[in-house]
């Protein structure tokens, strides 16, 4: 199983900005004019960020595949479910981390650290999470179902009601973004009781309903066809 789903950088201007749910962890690099590298592994979200940022604030990452363990969450699993600030650790060599002007040279030891230090989760999780995405009862593993609940929770930070209602709400909320179909169908479609119930979980998720997902579809189908949990392994 890979260890890495993408990469990615930003430089966002001074304000607050939105990040969505997307079921991975990422190890990010957050530079700014004035402050000294702050490296974070962030914890699996069930609801909008909200992301401070002074001007001119860097951000280099790399997205983690489902389960990806590093030394030292093994003897603490539940630490995936929160943000940990690694600036202290001196596994990274946090101080010779560069300034938000060389992403090329963060990124390259970010990977490094990845690819170095990390371990991946199970391959039946991938399985399980693939299953999960084409909403397909999952396939048959030598674990019980009270296993299964308990070790992907331990690999992943999360149990599988976590995945189950992710995998689905995403899927609705681009299908409302990128089609005319009625709220109703798509709320059937995906399984929810009914369209009510659907927008209410759009929103938990998300922090938006769907009609802003209509109203701006372009800005919105992008961050919902951006890499995930889910991608194809």
């Amino acid at each position: 199983m890979d260890l890495m789903v993408c990469t990615w950088s930003a430089k966002l201007p001074e304000g607050r900005f939105a990040v969505w749910p997307d079921g991975c962890r990422d190890l990010i690099v957050v530079a700014s004019k004035n402050d000294p590298a702050t490296i974070v592994c962030s914890g699996l979200d069930a609801g909008p960020r909200q992301v401070a940022c002074d001007e001119g604030t860097c951000f280099v990452g790399v997205r983690l595949a489902v389960g990806v363990t590093f030394p030292w969450e093994k003897e603490n699993p539940c630490s995936k479910r929160g943000d940990q600030i690694l600036s202290q650790a001196p596994l990274l060599g946090c101080h010779e981390w560069g300034s938000e002007n060389d992403s090329d040279g963060t990124l390259e030891k970010l990977v490094s650290v990845v690819n170095h230090f990390a371990s991946p989760a199970p391959s039946w999780v991938s399985e399980y999470l693939q299953d999960v995405r084409d909403g397909e009862v999952p396939r048959a593993m030598p674990l019980s179902e009270r296993s299964i609940r308990r070790k992907l929770a331990e690999a992943s930070g999360a149990p599988p009601r976590y995945w189950k209602s992710l995998a689905r709400v995403r899927q609705a909320a681009l299908e409302v973004a990128r089609s005319e179909a009625s709220l109703v169908s798509v709320a059937m479609k995906h399984g929810f009781s009914d369209q009510a119930h659907m927008s209410r979980e759009i929103r938990r998720w998300f922090g938006v309903t769907p009609a802003t997902l209509r109203n701006n579809r372009k800005q919105y189908i992008e961050r919902l066809s951006a890499p995930d949990a889910f991608l194809s392994v």
